[in-house]
């Protein structure tokens, strides 16, 4: 998964405080791939648990959640939580998606990832790890930006690192780099030995009071990895450069961004 050399105790907690928008898709994917009471779901990428919890709920004292997250910091938020539940359905683990070595075949009934996948740098083995630990006829259920949407985000630092920062453009490449279209999610899953796939666009539209409260979200929702590796007088320019974008865009609600998002799910083969 993305480099979380740079996360910290600080940035885990306003994660936690702002990451509505992670939190609300994670609650719609849950319901479509169907999480019900008694099932076993391992939340890749749990990051604070925010959505763990929910599950743990979800599923009540019957079922069970692990959340797994490379992210130490993140990890230890979701353990404080995690001390005051008032039942102990859910575990916690740090964790790489490519890797559920620490899991058995068959052991859970969904997999989900939650505002995760763009973050895996290696999606196709760990495709085939959340296959693995599924029980046959399990579901994987997935939500993430669809690279084919022209976004807003993506138009600013086009317009912007492009024309006039272009020795930094490998920046936007690899943010680019990790993200997938509708096709290339479908083809994944069926590589992974996927059946049954369904892949649901939806817009959405985000608003944000100021550029400061973007950029918040941002730093927070890549452990730290924005702008990384840009020093910092070229780095404080470039955003003193995006505030500008960003207020043109302004509207009387704020700063209106708006994005496609893919929701997939599919199931393992009862029989293989």
């Amino acid at each position: 998964m993305s480099s979380v050399m740079w996360d910290g105790p600080e940035l885990a907690r306003l994660y936690d405080r702002i990451s509505d928008i992670q939190f609300k898709g994670g609650q719609m994917l849950a319901e479509m791939a169907g999480v019900g009471a008694g099932d076993a779901v391992l939340d890749v990428g749990c990051g604070t648990g925010r959505l763990a919890l929910y599950l743990a709920d979800r599923v009540g004292p019957a079922g069970q959640v692990t959340g797994i997250d490379p992210s130490p910091p993140r990890v230890q938020v979701a353990w404080e939580k995690l001390m005051v539940m008032p039942h102990r359905n859910m575990r916690l683990m740090i964790g790489r998606a490519e890797d559920l070595g620490a899991f058995a075949g068959g052991e859970f009934d969904h997999v989900i990832y939650s505002s995760v996948v763009h973050w895996v740098g290696d999606k196709a083995t760990a495709l085939k790890e959340a296959c693995r630990v599924l029980r046959p006829g399990g579901t994987v259920g997935m939500n993430t930006v669809d690279k084919s949407h022209h976004f807003a985000m993506k138009k600013v630092m086009d317009d912007l690192i492009i024309r006039k920062y272009p020795e930094y453009s490998s920046i936007e490449d690899r943010m680019m780099s990790q993200l997938v279209d509708g096709d290339e999610l479908v083809a994944l899953l069926s590589a992974a030995g996927f059946r049954d796939v369904q892949v649901r666009v939806l817009p959405e539209k985000h608003v944000y009071a100021s550029p400061r409260e973007l950029f918040d979200f941002i730093e927070a929702s890549s452990f730290g990895n924005f702008l990384q590796g840009i020093p910092d007088r070229i780095k404080a320019q470039i955003r003193d450069d995006m505030g500008k974008a960003l207020e043109k865009m302004r509207t009387p609600d704020g700063i209106e961004l708006t994005s496609n998002m893919l929701y997939a799910t599919a199931c393992k083969p009862r029989q293989l």
